[in-house]
């Protein structure tokens, strides 16, 4: 069975640039989807992403719950980057690739997550992202209907041998 207080504590080496740095990858890699339209450029894009202000990105790292179930942990992440839509495009990507990060940083290796549940949580993020108010800074991790969404997400993908101590 999985540890229940197992919990991301640690989040002293993400800083703001990450984020950036993480969306930045997606919008340059030719092999990944990107949704560029026909009057912007990826020039522009990579302007938008790093003009994004680091202290509201700071907040989603210095207010994150570290006291609540790892479950709970994780929806709320994916609510807040996702609800908060901090980037153009690629934000539940983004917001992934870093939530595996905090995992292994806080020495827990997430298994592999189904493709296909993982695509059908974000189909389901976007429709519920449009009928609710957006997520403000101040709210980031209050549970709204997108966090139900990730924290059923996260009972499926999260099983008791999907992480596991390093």
């Amino acid at each position: 069975m999985a540890d229940p207080t197992r919990r991301i504590t640690d989040l002293s080496w993400l800083s703001a640039e990450n984020f950036k740095f993480r969306n930045t990858e997606f919008l340059m890699n030719d092999d990944l989807h990107y949704d560029i339209s026909d009057y912007e450029s990826r020039a522009e894009l990579r302007r938008q992403i790093w003009n994004v202000r680091n202290g509201d990105l700071r907040k989603v790292i210095r207010r994150f719950p570290t006291d609540k179930p790892l479950r709970v942990q994780c929806a709320l992440w994916m609510q807040a980057l996702v609800g908060k839509h901090f980037f153009p495009d690629a934000n539940h990507r983004t917001a992934i690739a870093l939530l595996r990060q905090l995992l292994m940083r806080n020495d827990m290796i997430p298994n592999d997550w189904s493709i296909e549940r993982t695509r059908a949580a974000r189909d389901e993020s976007h429709a519920v992202r449009k009928q609710i108010p957006p997520i403000r800074l101040d709210t980031l991790y209050k549970p709204t209907r997108l966090y139900l969404v990730w924290w059923r997400y996260f009972v499926d993908v999260l099983d008791p041998a999907s992480v596991k101590g390093v």
